[in-house]
């Protein structure tokens, strides 16, 4: 097939990491793939998206834009301005004019898709990304689908007339479909699936070390939703024990002065390290080579949805055989349940147990690092994942359970 691919920013910018596997598993089953940034002002800062700029088409300015808006309500008057109808829906209505800008971007996008002679349309994001691919779909009449993550699903913009519009939409986790479902219709409904977003499943699990000092890495941005600041309480809480530890946060972000100041109040200079942005690639390798023996995130719910997702830095840690921790929030138990340890959020305490528990036993270790990787074999290997995708771009119906998450109670057992 050949698939346009509408991201936020991807190459640009630090973030949507967790969509690279998914396009390079696609041309790796002999799809084409192109692959067009909403913005594209930011810098690139990745170290592992060649496959991914090479195939990258930026936005034109808004005159092009415009004009091709124009073309397509001449060409396709009916089913541009329906997508215009829909836009009355929009609350708040300030909403309404971003909405109204992101269609006329899909309708350039629409003469793109057209002349690469596109198959299917797919969006990540089911904010402004996915209006622009309705849009886009309207415009050219190529079917067209998108994935959903977190905030974007909160905010509800138009969810119910984007599921309605589009072939499917793609819902991360368990949770995250749970609240779509209280915010559409049940037509709406009906076009909504679960299917993670995966990784590259490294072919061995993580080489074996042996430490007097085990090593606990963190891999999220420096933000409050992430709870770094109830980890440092629960580094204290093991210092304070005199286990041994080394604690990494790898990651930038807002937070960062707060948490250096913490850290020092704390007296956790000789224990912690903030590593800033980790390129990818070296990340991987530390996995690779044994460098870390637990991976942590200890993610809060901040209330009105401003929760973890499901943490594909988790996921990618615990391909390699690596035990991870969290909390259980948005799509983190679907995750760990019967994989990892999961503890309340909020709570040092049950957080500094969970990790003693880790760092004190070896065997606890690999008991959990096998259970962990298992668990993205069976539900998050990105190969498997896109010849899904695939057929469901295709209009096939969906392969019978496959890739479903199990249910919480039978994970437990």
């Amino acid at each position: 097939m050949r698939i346009v691919y509408l991201t936020q920013r991807l190459p640009h910018g630090d973030g949507e990491t967790f969509i690279v596997p998914e396009i390079e598993a696609l041309l790796a089953a002999g799809h084409d793939v192109l692959v067009v940034p909403r913005q594209s002002d930011e810098p690139i800062l990745h170290d592992d998206v060649d496959a991914v700029l090479a195939r990258t088409r930026r936005l034109p300015g808004r005159l092009t834009i415009a004009a091709a808006a124009a073309a397509a309500l001449a060409r396709r008057p009916g089913a541009v301005a329906a997508s215009y109808w829909r836009l009355r829906a929009t609350r708040p209505r300030r909403r309404a004019l971003f909405n109204a800008l992101a269609t006329a971007e899909g309708a350039w996008l629409a003469e793109l898709a057209r002349a690469w002679r596109a198959d299917h349309i797919h969006a990540h994001w089911a904010h402004f990304t996915a209006t622009m691919a309705m849009g886009a779909s309207a415009a050219s009449g190529i079917p067209w689908s998108f994935t959903a993550h977190r905030y974007d699903v909160v905010l509800n913009n138009l969810l119910d007339q984007k599921l309605r519009s589009a072939r499917f939409g793609r819902f991360i986790a368990g949770p995250m479909l749970d609240l779509a479902r209280r915010l559409v219709s049940a037509e709406a409904a009906a076009r909504a699936i679960v299917l993670h977003m995966g990784v590259r499943l490294p072919p061995n699990p993580a080489a074996t070390a042996t430490r007097h000092t085990p090593v606990i890495l963190c891999p999220a941005r420096l933000v409050p939703v992430k709870g770094h600041r109830v980890l440092l309480e629960a580094a204290a809480l093991l210092a304070a024990r005199g286990v041994p530890f080394i604690l990494e946060l790898a990651g930038a972000g807002p937070e960062a002065d707060r948490l250096a100041q913490r850290i020092r109040e704390l007296n956790l200079a000789d224990r912690l390290q903030m590593l800033g942005r980790v390129p990818h690639a070296e990340l991987r390798r530390r996995y690779r080579e044994g460098e870390i023996d637990c991976v942590v995130l200890p993610s809060l719910d901040l209330g009105g949805g401003l929760h973890e997702g499901l943490s594909v830095g988790l996921v990618e840690a615990m391909a390699y055989g690596i035990p991870a921790v969290s909390t259980a929030t948005g799509g983190q138990a679907e995750l760990l349940t019967g994989a990892g340890l999961l503890v309340p959020p909020g709570r040092p305490d049950a957080l500094a147990d969970a990790l003693l528990d880790l760092v004190g036993s070896p065997a606890r270790r690999s008991e959990l690092g096998r259970a962990a990787r298992q668990r993205i074999a069976e539900q998050f290997d990105v190969s498997v994942i896109a010849r899904e995708l695939v057929r469901l771009f295709a209009g096939e119906p969906r392969t019978p359970r496959a890739l479903e998450p199990p249910a919480l109670s039978a994970l437990a057992r």
